[in-house]
């Protein structure tokens, strides 16, 4: 019987620092780049267990508040990474709340509340909630970007002391800011852009910082920063940008070359690996999470720009389209919530 093996960390805080102090800064040879690159992919690897106890938790709670709740959970990938770490080269992993993620998609903004205030309060848990990102409110409120949700950052303090003080991001969207998210993400993975990090052409931003507010007008929450006109307004300027930019059939035609994947209701460790170029995605089903962890370690080591790859453990495999869908190019409900704003201005 074969039994799952947990990475642990292997290197002192100090030594994870430093590995990434080379890496964001570019001071070492090819050699210590090397080494500092597998320093951080253990790193993150450890982050597996604790991203596990605090998705059993919040799963269980999370069908409390509705028994369709989209659970999941996944690592985040080595080249976001040191992708992160190039920007912004004073930055440690040691600081990132999100090398494990785990993410909650409700209908309503209520179920959103009703999980988030159910989590906050567990005296008996040991894996604390350290902070709460209000992106929907004040608290810090919706970003410049447009990105909506509230995120709760634990740090794991239970069991395996060898892992305490990791930390472990939960994010809770509804539909529509999920909906949102992924059409960014589909944006990025497709053309190559970095709208998710405010980067990119100026009147695709707009576009989506447009999107967001008209959804926070439908959910009742706060507007977007430099987006708090009156929905009229706001629809009127976003059709303007349609018409020139045409980002409905952008969406729809990066969807349109991508095939149905993955139908059974099996708990499944998974590897999806997108060609950006041939907008080919590969959804590999792995026995255990070791060999996904090993995959995801090959295809890594490719260093290959033009693919995408990204480690995915979750309860029904069926539910992985509605998880992560940017990787399927389903951005249908952002696609009918931008055209069905667009009709009123059509007809004028």
């Amino acid at each position: 019987m074969s039994t799952r093996r947990w990475a642990v960390p292997e290197h002192t805080s100090s030594a994870v620092r430093r590995a990434s102090k080379i890496v964001g800064k570019g001071i070492g040879t090819p050699d210590e780049t090397e080494e500092a690159r597998a320093v951080l992919s253990n790193y993150r690897m450890a982050h597996a267990f604790p991203l596990n106890a605090v998705t059993v938790t919040v799963r269980k709670r999370a069908l409390e508040v509705h028994p369709d709740a989209v659970v999941a959970q996944r690592h985040k990938r080595l080249p976001t990474i040191l992708d992160k770490l190039e920007r912004h080269p004073s930055m440690s992993v040691t600081t990132m709340q999100d090398l494990g993620g785990c993410r909650v998609v409700y209908e309503s903004v209520a179920e959103v509340d009703r999980l988030v205030g159910s989590l906050r309060v567990l005296p008996r848990s040991r894996n604390k909630v350290k902070r709460v990102y209000d992106y929907l409110r004040d608290d810090p409120g919706p970003r410049s970007s447009g990105y909506r949700g509230v995120h709760l950052v634990y740090t794991y303090g239970a069991s395996k002391p060898e892992y305490h003080g990791l930390q472990i991001e939960l994010q809770v969207r509804t539909q529509l800011q999920h909906a949102w998210a992924t059409a960014v993400e589909t944006m990025d993975l497709f053309s190559g852009s970095e709208l998710k990090y405010g980067k990119g052409d100026p009147r695709v931003l707009r576009y989506f910082v447009l999107v967001s507010s008209l959804m926070a007008h439908e959910e009742g929450t706060a507007p977007v920063p430099g987006a708090e006109a009156p929905p009229e307004e706001l629809r009127a300027e976003l059709a303007r940008l349609e018409d020139a930019e045409g980002i409905v059939e952008r969406l729809r035609g990066y969807a349109s070359v991508v095939g149905d994947h993955a139908r059974t209701d099996r708990r499944n460790a998974l590897t999806l690996e997108l060609r950006r170029s041939e907008r080919e995605l590969t959804v590999q089903v792995h026995e255990t999470l070791a060999r996904a962890q090993e995959r995801l370690s090959e295809l890594e080591a490719l260093d290959d720009d033009d693919l995408d790859a990204v480690l995915i453990n979750i309860a029904k495999v069926s539910q992985l389209r509605e998880a992560y869908p940017n990787y399927f190019a389903d951005t249908g409900r952002f696609t009918e919530f931008v055209t069905s704003r667009l009709a009123p201005q059509r007809t004028r």
